[in-house]
């Protein structure tokens, strides 16, 4: 994580950093389990009110949690969507990040996940046909077709994202 994001690009051979993604667990701390409990399916819950959700976005980009919760709220119809007060998301504490994801800091994958949660697919990201991303080691890192990755299950593709504005020094480009 000392190299520069070209450089990174360079040796994966990716034609752009752009298509340089990482994974981000986060929690939203305004579910609780009386909260998440309710008439609807445990599936339901894992998308219309979850808890953790692990996103995975562009390093070129930021993550916005705006339209995070946006996105999440229009998978309901509008008369039974949460109110956008019942969303606070935080990147999730380093003991939940391990137990859930079994990956530490820098090596997280949405493949292998200890526990079921919503894996989000930066829209901006699908645009681009090809990504990679963290492989479960810090030093190994994944090329994927959106094609094959949409394919997984609790995938879903929302907008999530904006461009940065300046680019990432090489001591912010670490990942969840």
């Amino acid at each position: 994580y000392s190299w520069q994001l070209e450089k990174r690009a360079a040796i994966l051979e990716a034609p752009s950093v752009d298509q340089l993604c990482k994974s981000l667990l986060l929690e939203n701390k305004k579910v609780t389990a009386t909260n998440n409990s309710s008439t609807t399916t445990p599936h339901d819950n894992l998308w219309f009110n979850p808890r953790f959700v692990l996103v995975i976005l562009q390093y070129s980009a930021e993550l916005s949690t705006d339209l995070l919760t946006k996105s999440i709220r229009r998978l309901r119809p509008v008369q039974e969507r949460l109110d956008s007060s019942s969303f606070d998301w935080r990147v999730a504490d380093p003991a939940d990040n391990d137990r859930i994801t079994g990956y530490q800091f820098n090596s997280v994958t949405p493949f292998g996940l200890k526990e079921d949660v919503p894996i989000i697919l930066s829209s901006a990201v699908a645009e681009l046909g090809y990504f990679w991303l963290g492989g479960g080691h810090v030093h190994l890192k994944l090329g994927l077709s959106v094609s094959d990755f949409v394919k997984v299950q609790n995938v879903k593709v929302m907008e999530v994202s904006v461009k940065r504005s300046k680019p990432l020094l090489p001591a912010e480009v670490g990942e969840n």
